[in-house]
């Protein structure tokens, strides 16, 4: 059954898509959102409350299967976040040194690991601990155990953000140059459970994906110039983490 909340949004999207095309107010892959959102009247932030009242938005390309990105959540060592430390201990020079720019990129599943400089690495659910564990090996052996992250930091994650749940989907078209988009379709969402979540990173149908960047501030200091770490579920899935609302 449709809440007030979602009712309303609905009345939203189908002001939205009575528009047609739409210019794309921003270049790059959050042009979708970003230009949806802001028909939508509301200010970018970020912020881990959900987009529209109690509604998380998620702007898709109609024409793409690419998996969706969940939520954004920091890995913890030792009581403190492990980005820093990731990055300098695995990050790599994926152009064989000809640019000099150092990063740490990778999809971490459970099931299978991913090899980068001479490490592979996986990830671990741990229902003792109340942790999801991310492993290094070295020739199958285990190394060490990278960074975390607590049961009780996802689980308020999840519920605050993804509740529920819209998934937008708008389809770009291009003339003189200019990119458009047209929004045609929304499907609303209610989350199972947070430990419905848990078994789905079991099943490898939810994956981590870690983009680490060096740089430099304004000031010229180092600092982790992009960080991000987030939890992505394949698109076949959807409906194994959320109930489709009619």
């Amino acid at each position: 059954m449709l809440s007030q909340d979602m009712i309303s949004l609905q009345k939203e999207f189908e002001r939205i898509k009575k528009m047609g095309l739409v210019k794309c107010l921003r270049n790059g892959p959050t042009g979708i959102g970003y230009t949806f959102e802001t028909l939508l009247n509301k200010k970018e932030d970020q912020e881990s409350k959900p987009d529209y009242k109690s509604i998380e938005i998620k702007c898709k390309n109609g024409f793409g299967e690419e998996p969706l990105s969940l939520f954004h959540c920091s890995p913890m060592k030792d009581g403190k976040y492990a980005t820093r430390y990731v990055f300098e201990k695995y990050g790599y020079y994926p152009y064989n040194d000809l640019t000099k720019e150092k990063i740490y990129y990778n999809k971490l599943f459970c099931d299978f690991s991913v090899e980068h400089g001479g490490y592979d690495f996986k990830l671990k659910v741990d229902r003792d601990k109340r942790y999801i564990v991310m492993l290094a090996y070295q020739k199958n052996q285990l190394i060490e155990e990278v960074c975390y992250w607590d049961f009780d930091v996802l689980e308020k994650r999840l519920i605050e953000k993804l509740s529920n749940l819209a998934i937008v989907y708008g389809y770009p078209y291009y003339r003189n140059g200019e990119k458009y988009y047209k929004y045609l379709k929304m499907y609303l969402y209610t989350l199972k459970s947070f430990d419905k979540f848990l078994e789905l990173i079991e099943d490898d149908k939810i994956f981590i994906q870690m983009y680490i960047k060096d740089g430099l501030t304004n000031i010229g200091t180092p600092r982790l110039s992009a960080s991000d770490v987030s939890f992505r579920i394949r698109l076949e899935s959807i409906t194994k983490l959320f109930d489709k609302v009619k």
